[in-house]
């Protein structure tokens, strides 16, 4: 890095971290080579899962760098961020794993990885100035490892402007690398993590095997076909419905009526009971401004929210007002899409927790007629995207983002989304 990092504080983020409040969430991620993509831009994504049941966008003053973040709801000034892009164009994204730590410190999962991820888009540019991070954050200069733990137990996804895409498996007391370019490690071009890592424990000692599944499915059905793009994802991970070990789909249309009664079983898909948002990071090609970096945000249970593209280089004024924080410290469009997915698991005939959360009414969600409340806010997100997709193609021929178009496009996408989920469903 830059700036040698000072070990005074190093150790005083070892304490914090390890001393964490708890937190359970899961998630399932990608990281793409731009080998694959018809544009030569690599992807990242994540579908973040917590119980947390809301999420917000917010933009942060870093030290060396600003950045966009995904965080926590009821929060003034956060400090954990679980997914975001800085204004040198490093994405970072993290799943959490059940079964990294090469010598376990406990049992819970620790806010250990969030409070990572926002030391690493305000401090670092790129990946080599991750690695340079992780490695005087673990105490590698010495030949003894640090003693305290740092309570990390992350896939952490990495990706920056230079085309450089990879996991770093962190437990306790070390990481990993794996590297989305080197053929020897990503052979297909692309690297999937759900909820375990593959350099430590045993991956069945892990979560997210039939997720991890489905995204490796879905990656080479895509590869085969050449859609490799955002759209791909936004469609056919961030919204799956699919259970590889049983072999079903919900979208096939043989879960809807007249076939059922249109209510079914949450069996492991990657859009669950706990997915509160969902972000698409787009990477740049070589010689184009890291401002160009594109974070495409799903704020909200990503069937029943729309995805919104976001710059950095728009500030706190480029983060639409229906993704970021209102007065009462909750994005509005994670609300709605909170107040819609419960409706959606609306199971009553007990008083399980654990049906409530399980069982839901798919024909609501999605149906053959088409009116389904995901097949409307996909519909209403392939219009509302058009004149941003548009935008971004001026933007890479100028290498250059207008900052007031930015504005100019998130005033008339607020207003378009109040208007759409109060006319269409009361909210």
């Amino acid at each position: 890095m830059a700036k040698k990092i000072n070990r005074v504080a190093l150790l005083a983020l070892l304490l914090f971290l390890f001393a964490g409040a708890f937190e359970s969430y899961a998630c399932t991620s990608v990281i793409i080579s731009g080998k694959l993509t018809p544009d030569g831009r690599p992807l990242m994504w994540k579908n973040r899962d917590t119980t947390k049941g809301e999420n917000m966008a917010m933009f942060f003053k870093g030290k060396n760098y600003d950045f966009i973040g995904i965080v926590n709801p009821g929060l003034a000034n956060p400090k954990n961020v679980y997914g975001g892009v800085n204004t040198a164009g490093l994405c970072v994204m993290n799943t959490l794993s059940f079964n990294v730590d090469v010598k376990p410190v406990r049992d819970n999962n620790s806010t250990a990885n969030g409070e990572l991820q926002y030391q690493l888009l305000s401090n670092c540019k790129n990946m080599a100035e991750v690695e340079a991070f992780l490695f005087e954050l673990y105490g590698r200069l010495t030949p003894e490892d640090l003693p305290i733990p740092t309570g990390l137990d992350a896939n952490l996804g990495v990706l920056d402007a230079e085309g450089n895409g990879a996991y770093f498996e962190c437990h306790s007391y070390g990481y990993k690398k794996f590297d989305v370019n080197d053929p020897k490690v990503a052979p297909e071009g692309f690297l999937v993590r759900s909820n375990f890592s593959v350099s430590t424990r045993p991956a069945k000692e892990g979560k997210g095997q039939m997720r991890y599944m489905e995204v490796e499915r879905q990656m080479r059905k895509a590869i085969a076909e050449g859609t490799v793009t955002v759209d791909f994802i936004l469609q056919n991970l961030a919204r799956s419905y699919a259970n590889p070990v049983m072999g079903i789909d919900l979208k096939s249309g043989d879960f809807n009526k007249p076939k059922t009664n249109g209510w079914a079983a949450q069996e492991d898909f990657i859009s669950n009971n706990y997915s509160v948002s969902s972000m698409v990071f787009e990477g740049i090609k070589r010689g184009e401004k890291p401002e160009l970096t594109t974070m495409w945000t799903i704020i909200g249970y990503p069937a029943c929210a729309v995805c919104v593209p976001l710059w950095t280089k728009g500030g706190e004024k480029g983060i639409p007002e229906m993704l970021a924080p209102d007065k009462t410290l909750h994005s509005p469009m994670s609300r709605n899409a909170e107040i819609l997915r419960k409706r959606v698991y609306s199971f009553d005939l007990d008083n399980t927790p654990a049906n409530h959360n399980r069982y839901f009414n798919w024909e609501m969600l999605y149906n053959l007629k088409g009116d389904g409340i995901m097949q409307k806010v996909m519909a209403k997100e392939a219009r509302l995207l058009m004149p941003y997709k548009a935008a971004q193609e001026i933007w890479r021929r100028h290498n250059n983002v207008d900052v007031q178009l930015i504005y100019d496009l998130n005033k008339e996408t607020d207003l378009k989304l109040k208007d759409f989920y109060r006319d269409v469903y009361g909210l």
